[in-house]
Parts: C-alpha cells; structure tokens; sequence
C-alpha cells in the first residue's frame, strides 16, 4: 500500500480486508505515536495538517496492547466529535497498579477536504494482529489492524 505522506517509522501491512499498521520507535512511547500518526496518515495527508488546535488524552489499557487500542480508539473518536484531523502526537505513559495508564496530546486542525487530501475512512481498531513489543535491538513496535 503507497500512502501519500507516509510518517517515518510506520509501514502498512497487507491484510485480507483492512488495514496493518507496524509503528517502530525507540520508546514505546515514540511507537505510540508513530501509531498515530499512521492512521492519520491513511485518512488525510499529513504534510498538509496544520497544529492549529490540540486535544487532550488520557486513556488506560490493563496491558500496553489493550492501552494501544484505547489511545488510537480515543483519537478516532476525538476526530469524530470534533471534525478535527491531527498530524502530531505527543505520549506519556506511565505504569500503575491496574495497568497502563497514556497522557497524550493530539494536534491538528479542523477537516478541510480542498486541502487534506482525502484517503480511507477507518472506522475503528481491531484487536487482530495487535501487539506491542519490543525487539531485539531495543526498538519498540507497535502493530494493529484498522476496520475500513
């Protein structure tokens, strides 16, 4: 799949009727983020989103898999209420008691078509193919597959 934009870091898997999304970085948090910027990726071209407006998230997962589908859930659904699309990501996350816990920032602006560049509607994050791992030369990967 070529994806015009294509965030550093992200490569996007072949799978039978949505979309794989692998996230390399060298801190979780940074493969969060890379994360992020993939699905974006793959609805408006990134290059073209201006941090104009941001949003504030805040999302736990009981393991770092279950934290990766509430965060990329989360800015789903932000982008759905808002009608803002985002192109920059900033992630915390922190371990406690009960799991994960991620503080995020999301920035971008709101949905212009003429400029954005449509591509794919996603319409949420499957747990198949999800995992988030660490490799052996300590990069960290994040993988799931997007409904389209």
């Amino acid at each position: 799949m070529n994806v015009r934009g294509e965030p550093t870091g992200v490569e996007y898997l072949d799978h039978t009727a949505d979309v794989g999304i692998r996230a390399c970085g060298s801190s979780v948090e940074a493969s969060f983020e890379r994360a992020a910027a993939g699905l974006f990726a793959l609805m408006v071209r990134l290059d073209a989103v201006k941090a104009t407006a941001s949003r504030a998230v805040v999302c736990r997962g009981e393991t770092l898999d279950d934290l990766l589908v509430e965060w990329l859930s989360e800015l789903l659904a932000q982008k759905d209420l808002s009608g803002l699309v985002f192109g920059r990501f900033e992630v915390e996350i922190g371990r406690g008691r009960d799991g994960h816990e991620l503080r995020g920032i999301a920035r971008g602006e709101a949905l212009d078509p003429s400029r954005h560049a449509l591509g794919i509607e996603v319409k949420g994050i499957s747990y198949l193919g999800l995992s988030v791992s660490r490799a052996e030369d300590g990069a960290w990967i994040a993988e799931c597959v997007v409904d389209v």
